[in-house]
């Protein structure tokens, strides 16, 4: 089964309460002040057991903090979980460290955890924000609302594939370097999520892929959305890519592969185009009735593209 499929059958039901907002969202709130969510690690999936640990740490509080992004909530603190499979007090120092750096740039408090050992590494967070007067509480949109995303689309996921080599990608050592460094240090959009608090339909950030994400907003809202191929917001270098590379293969990367937390958000006439233009979003299509996601280049005719979906299962 499909990860989300799994969570709507078996514990969608078990949180049948207003502050999960039935697991729709990226975050719940908790006695109308707390905004809490989760996210975890695991070696061998989500890196390697030879991963700089102070990269490892400042990308745990990272992802997590993504979540407080799409909610338009403000940084407190967070609980830790880690196991390893041995003391190895040298990994341990490095990923302190990482929890040091970005605990400070982000204002964060850490409020305890767990510590264990294990045959490989695991890594859990559960962050804490405060809600700033409301929060991103819909995760649906209407019809003719318009689609938005922040930054760059796909570098992520082109880095993670380079890294682990799950498919050979033709790139040259300084191309490299930039896309492993957008997978291993994503930038959560913390301010610009507050700032879009009363503007947009909903908000919720590209973990799991665009693609992923635009179909479960679709499905929330029982609307198509209606994407412009040319206006999603590749990187000059993912450009590059894409010219050296297969494109179908390239775009299935770079659209369904995850990882880039970035913001994807709509806005409607309801909202009286409170959204000023903006260099760090662009528009790239629309909420229209139907089903599904649609792909289209400038005149509205389809461009046939099967992206396969991201899952943790």
């Amino acid at each position: 089964m499909h990860e989300k499929e799994i969570i709507r059958k078996f514990f969608a039901p078990l949180a049948n309460n207003k502050e999960s907002y039935g697991l729709k969202n990226d975050a719940a709130l908790i006695n109308q002040n707390i905004v809490v969510s989760t996210d975890m690690m695991v070696e061998d999936y989500h890196f390697k057991k030879n991963d700089d640990p102070e990269k490892l740490a400042q990308k745990l509080i990272r992802i997590n903090l993504s979540d407080l992004a799409a909610m338009g909530s403000k940084p407190y603190g967070y609980v830790l979980n880690i196991a390893i499979p041995h003391s190895e007090l040298a990994w341990i120092k490095r990923f302190s460290d990482g929890l040091k750096k970005d605990s400070k740039k982000f204002k964060l408090k850490l409020f305890g955890g767990d510590l264990s050992k294990s045959k490989k590494i695991f890594l859990s967070l559960t962050i804490f924000g405060k809600k700033k007067g409301k929060v991103h509480s819909e995760n649906k949109a209407e019809v003719a609302s318009d689609i938005f995303v922040t930054g760059n689309i796909g570098d992520a996921a082109i880095g993670y594939n380079l890294l682990y080599n799950h498919k050979k990608i033709n790139c040259s050592k300084s191309l490299k370097s930039y896309f492993t460094k957008k997978f291993l240090l994503p930038e959560p959009r913390i301010k610009f999520g507050q700032d879009l608090l009363g503007k947009v339909d909903f908000c919720t950030d590209v973990s799991d892929g665009l693609y992923e994400e635009l179909l479960c907003v679709s499905e929330n809202s029982n609307l198509q959305a209606v994407i412009f191929l040319d206006s999603i917001p590749f990187s000059i270098e993912a450009k590059e890519i894409l010219k050296k590379n297969n494109k179908t293969k390239m775009l299935n990367i770079m659209l369904g592969g995850g990882e880039d937390y970035e913001l994807l958000f709509s806005s409607s006439k309801r909202f009286n185009n409170s959204l000023k233009i903006n260099k760090d979003y662009i528009k790239i299509g629309y909420f229209d009735k139907g089903n599904g996601v649609k792909f289209v280049d400038s005149n509205h005719e389809n461009i046939p593209i099967n992206i396969k979906s991201f899952s943790h299962f």
